[in-house]
């Protein structure tokens, strides 16, 4: 689809009432996991959109541009309230986190496969296996604290195993601004993969950074606190792929033809028919807010927009199973690390004076969060949590752990990787009454009122010794 060539809703009749900003969030338990996962991608695009037109409109002397920015803001404020609002109230921070987790996995890893631009596929690919490992870090977690198998929320579409270890993840800041891509020859696709990484990360930090303070536990505070200055880390990393010479109304076109790729997206590949509305309405919304910016990218720089965007809508948003890629990624990269001039070697040949492990010895003198989370559910459970179809995999579990640290370890790393994950059936007899069985997982289908329908069958075991759980299915 061509956007410059659509026409969109006038935008005096974007504005809706209050009932119609705040809808009905989705049910935590019959919801799709990739449906949950748009709704998080698009209100950090959204959250990302209103933050970009506050900083533009702080440098501008136009004041009709600042009035059309301050219209704008209105609607794309409401945009946000309505899809950070699908999120339901009895769905626990931990469990959002999970999710959180699941995007930028997926996600990532889908505009790794995509990306055109070789430079920015090894920064994606870098930035993934740490997602990867925050995944695997907050499902310990997630058991000691809920109780509750990680796979409730990503329901066995994404695995959940050890990366590049959290530990290492802490740089030397300026380490993590990368080369930037030329607005005059990269691809559209590499400025909207490059555009829509970076809000996704945005959002994470600021999400962690807001509510790791929401737990009575330590170990869960400084768990939120590391992993929030990694994802702080992350903001630096892709935003630093931008071209910094793309004038503002270059970067606010880019900014509205990129809300449009990824509404147009969440569109085409939603299953749940009442959240498919709403991705129609808002790429609707976001056609005419794109028509705004390239008249004034027209008026006051004399530009075609075309030129910066092209004429067909990458698919950023796309969110699919991306197991054997990140398995692979996970093989050649995870002892890479990043060194000066936004390059990556392997752990080996990092210099002797390299600056990170400074940082990294400031942070972990004390000890590493997500090394303790890990030891925590050792003692507790006698094994890691992995969750893994591949079962040699799984075995491997704690030989990545320690085979890919960098040498400054914290004083609490995890240490013995002959101590296997618990198989399934053995975690369903600790559990006991606790076990939940997944029995026909499948995709929602049309319900009744808009609400998925899928037939998700839940049921408590009934005695000490309940069958084997078994993995949910597609």
């Amino acid at each position: 689809m061509n956007p410059f060539k659509e026409k969109g809703t006038p935008l005096e009749s974007q504005v809706r009432s209050w009932k119609e900003v705040a809808q009905t969030p989705f049910l935590k338990q019959e919801v799709d996991a990739f449906t949950r996962c748009r709704v998080i991608l698009m209100n950090g695009i959204e959250v990302e959109a209103g933050v970009f037109s506050h900083s533009f409109a702080r440098v501008s002397h136009d004041r009709d541009l600042k009035q059309t920015l301050a219209r704008l803001r209105l609607i794309e404020h409401q945009q946000q309230n309505t899809i950070n609002w699908l999120n339901p109230a009895d769905q626990s921070v931990l469990e959002t986190t999970i999710a959180f987790e699941q995007v930028a996995i997926e996600l990532t890893a889908y505009l790794a496969r995509h990306e055109p631009d070789p430079y920015v596929k090894m920064a994606f690919d870098f930035g993934l296996l740490e997602d990867f490992d925050h995944l695997y870090r907050y499902s310990q977690m997630l058991d000691l604290i809920h109780g509750k198998d990680p796979n409730e929320i990503l329901q066995g579409r994404t695995d959940v195993f050890p990366a590049r270890p959290t530990q290492d993840h802490h740089n030397d800041p300026a380490l993590r601004i990368l080369k930037n891509y030329d607005k005059a020859t990269a691809s559209p696709i590499t400025k909207a993969h490059a555009l829509t990484l970076m809000a996704g990360e945005q959002q994470t930090w600021n999400y962690y950074k807001n509510v790791g303070n929401t737990y009575g536990s330590p170990e869960v505070r400084q768990l939120y606190a590391e992993i929030s200055a990694v994802e702080e880390e992350h903001v630096s990393q892709y935003e630093s792929l931008i071209d910094p010479t793309e004038t503002m109304l270059e970067k606010w076109v880019m900014h509205e033809f990129n809300e449009c790729a990824n509404y147009y997206t969440c569109y085409m590949t939603e299953v749940d028919p009442r959240i498919k509305r709403i991705w129609e309405q808002f790429l609707s919304f976001e056609i005419e807010q794109l028509r705004i910016a390239a008249e004034h990218l027209k008026r006051l720089e004399n530009r075609d927009p075309q030129e910066l965007c092209g004429v067909d809508l990458p698919t950023p948003a796309t969110f699919e199973t991306n197991r054997e890629y990140v398995t692979q990624v996970l093989k050649e990269t995870a002892t890479l690390r990043l060194v000066d001039g936004g390059e990556w070697v392997h752990v080996p040949e990092l210099p002797n004076n390299w600056p990170s492990h400074r940082y990294q010895e400031a942070e972990n003198k004390d000890g590493a969060p997500s090394e303790a989370v890990v030891a925590m559910r050792i003692g507790a459970a006698g094994a890691e949590l992995v969750r893994t179809g591949d079962k040699a995999m799984a075995q491997e579990a704690g030989r990545v752990r320690e085979m890919t640290l960098d040498g400054s370890d914290a004083l609490n790393t995890v240490r013995g990787y002959d101590r296997l994950p618990t198989p399934i059936e053995e975690e369903v007899v600790r559990l006991g009454p606790l076990a939940m069985e997944v029995d026909d997982y499948h995709l929602p289908t049309n319900g009744a009122n808009g609400k998925s329908t899928n037939e998700r069958k839940v049921q408590a075991a009934a005695d000490a010794t309940p069958r084997p759980g078994t993995r949910p299915k597609k």
